[in-house]
Formats: C-alpha cells, sequence, structure tokens
C-alpha cells in the first residue's frame, strides 16, 4: 500500500499529491519555471573534507582555551578563526593548515560569521582571480603562453590575495 494522498500546501490548489514537499507536481513545476535560478546546491563538503581534522580539534581547543574572548567584540570565544588568509586559499596554497597562534583569532559566532561573509570572501576572490591569472596567462600577467616564465607584471602566489605573503 502506498501513502496517502494530501492536499496540496499552495492556497487555492484542489490538487492531491504524495510528494514529501506538500505541495503537488503541477504547483512545484509552476514555481521552478518562475524561479529557473533556484537550482538545487551540492552539498557543503565535512568538516573532515575540509581540512579541519582530529589534529585541528586539538589546536582550536587549546587556542580557546588561552584566548577566551573574541578578538573584535570582547564576548565570550567559540570559534577559532584564520585572521589573514581563509581555510580554502591556506589548504590550497600549503596542502593543511598552519598550526601557529600568530595565524588565528578566537572570535564569537557573529563576529565569525560577519567575517566569513565580508573579508574572507573579498580575499578568497582577490586569490583566486590572481591565480587565474598567474596560471592561464592573460594580457594583465601571468605566464606566457610558452610557459616560458612569469610575464612582466605577473603575480606570484606568495604575494596575492591582498598583499600577505602566505609563506609565513
Amino acid at each position: 500500500m502506498g501513502s496517502l494522498r494530501k492536499n496540496c500546501k499552495t492556497p487555492g490548489c484542489p490538487n492531491l499529491h504524495r510528494n514529501t514537499s506538500g505541495y503537488c507536481d503541477e504547483c512545484m513545476a509552476r514555481y521552478a519555471a518562475r524561479h529557473p535560478s533556484k537550482k538545487p546546491q551540492a552539498p557543503r563538503p565535512t568538516a573532515q573534507e575540509r581540512g579541519y581534522d582530529s589534529k585541528w580539534r586539538r589546536f582550536a581547543h587549546r587556542f580557546l582555551l588561552n584566548h577566551p574572548v573574541c578578538a573584535i567584540c570582547g564576548a565570550p570565544a567559540v570559534a577559532v578563526d584564520h585572521k589573514y588568509t581563509p581555510a580554502d586559499v591556506m589548504l590550497d596554497v600549503h596542502g593543511t593548515f598552519i598550526y601557529e597562534e600568530r595565524e588565528y583569532q578566537a572570535l564569537c559566532a557573529s563576529c565569525n560569521a560577519r567575517k566569513g561573509k565580508t573579508e574572507d570572501v573579498q580575499i578568497r576572490k582577490q586569490y583566486y582571480k590572481d591565480k587565474e591569472r598567474l596560471y592561464r596567462g592573460t594580457p594583465e600577467g601571468g605566464l606566457e603562453k610558452n610557459g616560458q616564465g612569469p610575464a612582466t607584471g605577473a603575480v606570484s602566489l606568495e604575494n596575492c590575495a591582498g598583499g600577505k605573503n602566505f609563506n609565513g
């Protein structure tokens, strides 16, 4: 036996359905036609897949014990933030996190979220823009077409993304 058919959640819709969303097929198709940019996103990689392994968890725990307040607002800290270099950029450059306290800061949840949506986004965009220019070769700089070396004015990975030297 199948599940019972239910009324569609769309106001005024007389259709019955068995969808877990609560909407009939007709209403879901109508919504998809009106909102073509609403595409399902790929699931976010797990913390382990993003580089946050047991070594990171031990480091972060010790760091928060030594730095219990937010570096920005002074509230109780709950997160260890990559101060200058977003995590994905650090992993791209080094292949692992650098476990030096000077590279991190303790933040409360709201300051961590705000920084991640503003400063880190800008640094990340600049890094990948510089990286693409360096490796793909463009009129602004990067590798020459024949691969003989950087063209005049090329950026290096060590100095991209806001001028921070990633090699410490």
